[in-house]
């Protein structure tokens, strides 16, 4: 089973990394630390298409959920990263049911979806017995974080077959006339996260929102977040650096 879905079974919460800077050695030594999943961006990373598969299965062989985040909710894009072993979807920009239905298609084999028959990696990790487990493999998350989105909420929450939402606090920040920032604590930010969140467990979906930092996270999981996000690869890398040229210049100074 999906080890994100299987810990929703149990009532708790998943803890995903995000991958911006597209390395196999990196991918998958992050893998082993710990995180229920790992989420390639193809949005605003720097992975692509054409460099993704390898990087979903490094994060497998590493141990976590390989995900990933589509550029755009192109139906052609899920389902190729679906055959290459792709665990988890994120859809960006989901602004009305239309969307969320389009989304919900390309993530299943008829009678229930669109998806064209092709899983290349997925059969070697549940076998010849894939279709029918196919649908349980995945866990999917819409992005609401336009005006559009939120106007459209109920709506959207009404579609069914994918899992939830997942809240792109940055743009929603800008919707809603505000700065965006890492872990925003904006009243006005946290009470549309908060309505979120509300609105989606009335309707019975899971609900995640992207995260800076472990308190932040904290908060969100306190605020009834089913999965979070903490500081992606390139903040630990640049944090990480600058902490160990710092503390170099100031031993040279001494």
């Amino acid at each position: 089973m999906n080890k994100i879905r299987a810990l929703w079974n149990a009532g708790k919460p998943a803890i995903i990394g995000w991958i911006n800077i597209p390395s196999i050695l990196a991918a998958e030594a992050l893998a082993g630390c710990g995180y229920d999943g790992l989420l390639v961006d193809l949005q605003h990373g720097a992975a692509e298409m054409a460099n993704v598969a390898p990087l979903l299965l490094a994060i497998e062989h590493g141990g976590a959920e390989p995900l990933a985040r589509v550029a755009a909710n192109n139906p052609a894009d899920i389902m190729r990263l679906l055959d290459f072993g792709a665990y988890g979807i994120i859809a960006p920009m989901i602004n009305t049911a239309a969307d969320a239905q389009t989304f919900a298609d390309a993530l299943h084999y008829p009678p229930r979806g669109l998806r064209s028959f092709g899983p290349r990696r997925p059969q070697m990790r549940f076998g010849p017995d894939y279709l029918a487990a196919a649908s349980d493999s995945i866990v999917s998350l819409a992005m609401i974080e336009t005006r559009d989105g939120l106007d459209n909420l109920e709506a959207i929450l009404a579609v069914q077959g994918y899992d939830g939402i997942f809240i792109g606090p940055s743009d929603l920040a800008l919707a809603l006339g505000r700065s965006p920032r890492p872990d925003n604590t904006d009243p006005i930010l946290l009470a549309a996260i908060d309505n979120i969140i509300a609105r989606c467990k009335a309707a019975g979906k899971h609900v995640g929102i992207y995260c800076s930092s472990p308190a932040y996270a904290h908060r969100m999981v306190a605020a009834g977040c089913d999965i979070v996000s903490i500081t992606p690869d390139l903040v630990m890398l640049t944090n990480a650096a600058r902490e160990s040229v710092a503390a170099t210049r100031a031993g040279l100074l001494r």
